[in-house]
């Protein structure tokens, strides 16, 4: 089954003069113990590689506070520039040491929502997409 979602993140770091947003767009662990969200959902590394692969081929969208039109579509306000899946395995053949693995993004939001950023009122960026909703199996 498909459902919409968004993933809501904290946002980092603005640079004004190239209009981007850094932020992390998933959080698959931290210290080393898996990530819950605000939701109670955790993403493992490999279903966030998938996706975020997934979200870049087709998608790179980027909302307005998890806006979405009549149709389920998410309301278009920018879209994601960078992106960078960081998994365990990645980190360590790059040799990077970190605390948190997941998606680190980039997003340029349109000129009137990069002004929302700089002031503070949004705080992080909304992404949308589908996901399907796998069934928990108990062995």
């Amino acid at each position: 089954m498909d459902e919409p979602f968004e993933f809501r993140s904290e946002v980092l770091k603005t640079d004004a003069d190239l209009g981007l947003v850094f932020g992390w767009g998933i959080i698959c662990t931290e210290d080393g113990a898996e990530y819950f969200d605000t939701q109670g959902d955790c993403i493992p590394e490999d279903a966030m590689l998938a996706a975020t692969t997934d979200f870049m081929k087709n998608a790179r969208l980027n909302g307005v506070m998890h806006a979405r039109t009549g149709d389920g579509d998410v309301v278009k306000a920018g879209t994601t520039v960078h992106s960078m899946p960081l998994t365990a395995d990645i980190a360590k053949v790059f040799g990077i040491e970190t605390k948190k693995t997941g998606w680190m993004l980039a997003v340029a939001p349109e000129p009137n929502m990069l002004a929302k950023f700089k002031d503070g009122t949004f705080t992080g960026f909304s992404i949308g997409g589908k996901r399907i909703v796998d069934d928990v199996v108990e062995a």
